[in-house]
C-alpha cells in the first residue's frame, strides 16, 4: 500500500501540474489581441521519489516549479531606442511638411510668384509711368505679397504655439508615466514576496508605460535585484524605485517668442534629451520655425529697405508738399548710425539732394544735404539733419515730438529727392513706398495709398519719365546687404529650398526609423508574442497527458480496489 500511495502522489501531480499548464495556455489565447502581453511558459520539474521492490527510483511526479515571462532585455532596450528616433523623426517630418505646404510652392498664390509679379508691375508702370490704373495695380500687386508675408508669418508663429502646447501634454503625460512606474515598481516587489507569476500583468504594463515614455524621450532603463527598475534620462535619473523627480514645463520669453521648456520638478533642472517627440518638437520649434520667421522677417525688411531706398529717390506726377517720416529715432541728438538713434535700418556717410519746384513756374532749386557719419567730428543727427534740410528756401523742416522727421513746402511749392548715397530717407522713412520693419509690420506708406500720384516712378517729375519705376523693376534680383548679400526672390527661393531639404531628409528618416522600429517589434512578436499554432499544439500536449493523468489513476484505483479485496477475503 505504500508504494500504491507513492504512485497516487505521482499522479496527483500530473494532474495538479498539467492543470496549471492548461490555464497558463488559457491565459496566452485570452491575451492573443493584447499587443502589451508578454507570453507566459510553465516550468516543468521531475519530483525526487522512492525505490520500488525492484531497487529503482522511478520519481515522485512532477511540478510546475516556475512562471516564464519570455521577454529579451536587450531587443526590449532596443526597441524604446528605436521607438525614441521614431517618434522624434516622425514629429520633425510632421512640423517641416506642415512648414512646406504653408509656403504652397509651385502654385498661382505662393510669395515667389506674388514678388515677380510685384517686381513686373513697375516694368509696366515704366513703360506707360502716367497711367493711374498702372499705379494702382502696383500697389495692389504689393498689398498681394504684404498679405502673403503675414499670413506665413502668423501660421509659423500658430505652429510654434501650437508645439508649444504640444510640449505641455507631452510632458504632462511623461510625468504621470513616470508616477505610474514608481508605482508599479513598489507594488511588483509586493508581488513577487508571494510567488511566482504574481507580478506579470504588473511587469507587462510596466513594460508598456516604458514603451509609451520611450516615445516621448530618450530613456535607459536598469532593473534592480529585487525586480523593480531605475529610469534615466540622459544621465539624470528619473525615477529611482518607487520615486519620481517628477516633470514639469517652464515658460521663457526669447526672441519674442514664448516657449515651454521641460523641466526636473524637484529641482528645477533642465531636462537634457537627444531623441524622442518632446526632444524633436523642441529642436523643430526652436530651429526650424524660429529659424523661418527670423528668415520670413529678413526677407520682408530687405524688401522694405531696397525698394525704399530706391522709391525716396525718385518723383510721382506730382511732388511732396508735406511729409513725416515713418521712422523714429530714440533721440534726436544722437549721431543717426549710432544705437542711441536706435534706426532699424541702415545710414552710411554720404548726401542727398532735395529739390524744391514752384508749382506755378516750373522753376526747380536743388540742395546737396550732407550725412556726416565719418565719426570725425560731430556726426548728423536727426536734429541737425533738420536743420539743414529748414535752411533750403521755401523748405521747413522740424522734428515731432516722437522723433521723426517733418517737412513741409511754402505755399506754391513741392519738393521731391533724388540720388541719396547715405540711405538716410529710406532709414528715416521719407518719401517710402513701404512701412514696418518685419513680416508682420510691412505695409504700403498711407501716403501711396491716399495719392497713386506720389509713386515715384520718374526721376525728374517729366512727363513720360519712367526710369525710376525701371529702377524698382531690377530690384528682385539685385544682392542686398541686408539678404546676405543675395537677391530679394533668390533669398526668399532659398527658403523654400532649404525647408524642402530639410522636408525630405526627415521624411528619409521618417522611412529608416519606421523601418528599423518595425524589424524590432517583429523580433520581439517573435520572442513574446502569442502564437495560437503553438499555443493550439501546448493545449493539445497538455490536455492529452492530463487524460493521461487521469486513466493512470483509473488503473491505481483498478489496483487498490484488488489489493483491498486480497486482503479482506484472508
Amino acid at each position: 500500500m505504500a508504494l500504491l500511495g507513492a504512485s497516487f502522489q505521482i499522479g496527483r501531480s500530473a494532474l495538479a501540474a498539467y492543470q496549471s499548464a492548461i490555464a497558463i495556455t488559457g491565459q496566452n489565447i485570452a491575451n492573443v489581441g493584447n499587443p502589451n502581453y508578454t507570453r507566459l511558459s510553465g516550468r516543468l520539474t521531475a519530483l525526487e521519489g522512492g525505490m520500488t521492490l525492484s531497487g529503482i527510483a522511478p520519481g515522485g511526479g512532477v511540478n510546475l516549479s516556475g512562471l516564464q515571462r519570455h521577454v529579451d532585455a536587450a531587443v526590449e532596450a532596443r526597441l524604446r531606442m528605436s521607438a525614441s528616433l521614431r517618434a522624434g523623426s516622425q514629429a520633425t517630418y510632421d512640423v517641416l511638411s506642415q512648414v512646406e505646404s504653408l509656403y504652397n510652392e509651385l502654385s498661382n498664390y505662393d510669395l515667389s510668384t506674388q514678388l515677380s509679379t510685384f517686381f513686373n508691375g513697375f516694368s509696366e508702370l515704366q513703360n506707360d509711368p502716367d497711367e493711374i490704373t498702372a499705379r494702382n495695380l502696383v500697389l495692389d500687386q504689393a498689398d498681394a505679397v504684404i498679405g502673403t508675408l503675414r499670413r506665413q508669418r502668423a501660421a509659423l508663429l500658430r505652429q510654434a504655439t501650437d508645439l508649444d502646447a504640444a510640449v505641455r501634454e507631452g510632458a504632462q503625460r511623461a510625468n504621470q508615466i513616470a508616477t505610474e512606474i514608481a508605482s508599479l515598481n513598489e507594488e511588483i516587489v509586493t508581488q513577487d514576496a508571494r510567488g511566482p507569476g504574481f507580478s506579470a500583468p504588473l511587469r507587462d504594463r510596466r513594460d508598456a508605460l516604458l514603451r509609451e515614455l520611450s516615445e516621448l524621450m530618450d530613456i535607459q532603463v536598469r532593473e534592480r535585484d529585487n525586480g523593480a527598475i531605475n529610469v534615466y534620462v540622459g544621465s539624470e535619473p528619473l525615477v529611482e524605485f518607487n520615486h519620481s523627480r517628477g516633470l514639469e514645463v517652464q515658460t521663457e520669453l526669447s526672441d519674442g517668442l514664448s516657449r515651454a521648456t521641460v523641466r526636473f520638478a524637484d529641482n528645477h533642472g533642465t531636462v537634457v534629451m537627444s531623441t524622442g517627440r518632446l526632444a524633436a518638437q523642441i529642436q523643430a520649434r526652436d530651429e526650424h520655425l524660429v529659424g523661418q520667421l527670423q528668415s520670413l522677417d529678413q526677407l520682408a525688411r530687405g524688401l522694405i529697405y531696397e525698394v525704399n531706398r530706391v522709391h525716396s529717390t525718385g518723383c510721382g506726377l506730382v511732388g511732396y508738399t508735406n511729409i513725416t517720416g515713418t521712422y523714429a529715432v530714440n533721440n534726436r541728438q544722437a549721431a543717426l548710425n549710432s544705437a542711441a538713434a536706435g534706426l532699424d535700418f541702415p545710414v552710411n556717410n554720404g548726401t542727398f539732394i532735395v529739390h524744391l519746384r514752384n508749382r506755378s513756374s516750373g522753376e526747380t532749386i536743388t540742395r546737396q544735404i550732407e550725412v556726416d557719419l565719418d565719426g570725425i567730428g560731430t556726426d548728423t543727427s536727426l536734429e541737425s539733419l533738420a536743420q539743414q534740410l529748414d535752411g533750403v528756401p521755401n523748405l521747413t523742416a522740424g522734428v515731432t515730438a516722437d522723433g521723426r522727421l517733418q517737412l513741409s513746402a511754402g505755399s506754391g511749392y513741392e519738393f521731391w529727392f533724388s540720388e541719396d548715397s547715405s540711405g538716410a530717407l529710406a532709414a528715416l522713412g521719407v518719401g517710402t513706398f513701404f512701412t514696418g520693419t518685419d513680416a508682420a509690420s510691412i505695409d504700403v506708406n498711407s501716403t501711396l495709398r491716399s495719392d497713386a500720384r506720389l509713386l515715384a516712378a520718374s526721376l525728374t517729375g517729366e512727363a513720360a519719365d519712367g526710369e525710376n519705376a525701371g529702377r524698382l523693376a531690377i530690384l528682385g534680383t539685385q544682392s542686398s546687404a541686408l539678404l546676405s548679400n543675395q537677391g530679394i526672390q533668390d533669398f526668399q527661393a532659398r527658403m523654400v529650398n532649404t525647408v524642402a531639404s530639410a522636408a525630405a531628409t526627415a521624411a528619409t528618416a521618417q522611412e529608416a526609423a519606421d523601418a528599423v522600429h518595425s524589424g524590432l517589434m517583429a523580433q520581439r512578436e517573435a520572442i513574446s508574442g502569442v502564437s495560437l499554432d503553438e499555443e493550439a499544439i501546448n493545449l493539445t500536449t497538455y490536455e492529452r497527458a492530463y487524460q493521461a493523468a487521469a486513466r493512470y489513476f483509473d488503473i491505481l484505483n483498478i489496483l487498490s480496489t484488488e489489493v483491498l479485496n486480497l486482503v479482506s477475503t484472508r
